[in-house]
C-alpha cells in the first residue's frame, strides 16, 4: 500500500481527534472519536503495528458502547466497560510485541476509563496522558503522521483544557 495514504489515513483520525476536544457535549466527542479511532485501527493495522491497531480497535468498540449507553440512557454501562478493560489487557498480554506495547495499552484504558465519569475535564486530562503514550508508541513505529499529529492533538487538548477549564 502506498505509505503516504496510510499517513493520510492517519492525519485524518488525528485531525478528529484533536477537534472533538474542542466540544463542548460528552455525545459530540464521543461520536468524532468513534470515527477517529476507525481511522486509527485502519492506520496502525497498515503499519504493521498491532498492538497499536488492536488497542484502536478495542478501543472503538468501547467508545460506541458507551456513546450507545449514553444516547439511549442504558443501564450497566460501568459493567460493559470493565469487560471492555479486562478484554483489552488480555488480548494485550497475548499480542505483547516489547515494552513499548505498554504505551497503547495504558492509553487506550484511560481514556475508555474516563468515559465512565461525566466530567468532560476529566475526559480532556485523560486526552493528555493518552495523547504522550500514544507519541511515544509512534515514535518507535516510525509512524511520521502520527507523531506530528499527537503532538498536535496534545497542544490542542491542553488549549481545550485551558480554555473550557476557566468557563
Amino acid at each position: 500500500m502506498n505509505p503516504f495514504l496510510i499517513q493520510f489515513i492517519g492525519g485524518i483520525g488525528y485531525t478528529l481527534l484533536g477537534l472533538s476536544y474542542f466540544k463542548q457535549k460528552k455525545s459530540n466527542i464521543l461520536f468524532m472519536q468513534i470515527i477517529a479511532y476507525v481511522m486509527f485501527t485502519i492506520h496502525y493495522y497498515l503499519l504493521n503495528g498491532t498492538t497499536g491497531a488492536i488497542c484502536n480497535l478495542i478501543g472503538l468498540f468501547s467508545l460506541i458502547i458507551i456513546y450507545i449507553f449514553e444516547r439511549y440512557n442504558l443501564k450497566h454501562k460501568n459493567i460493559m466497560v470493565f469487560i471492555t478493560i479486562i478484554l483489552l489487557i488480555i488480548i494485550n498480554l497475548f499480542t505483547f510485541q516489547n515494552i513499548y506495547s505498554i504505551f497503547p495499552m495504558v492509553a487506550s484504558v484511560v481514556v475508555i476509563f474516563s468515559f465512565l465519569i461525566d466530567d468532560e475535564e476529566l475526559i480532556r486530562k485523560v486526552g493528555i496522558i493518552a495523547a504522550v503514550c500514544w507519541l511515544i508508541y509512534a515514535i518507535v513505529y516510525k509512524s511520521y503522521i502520527a507523531i506530528v499529529f499527537e503532538v498536535l492533538t496534545l497542544i490542542s487538548v491542553c488549549v481545550a483544557f485551558f480554555k473550557n477549564h476557566n468557563k
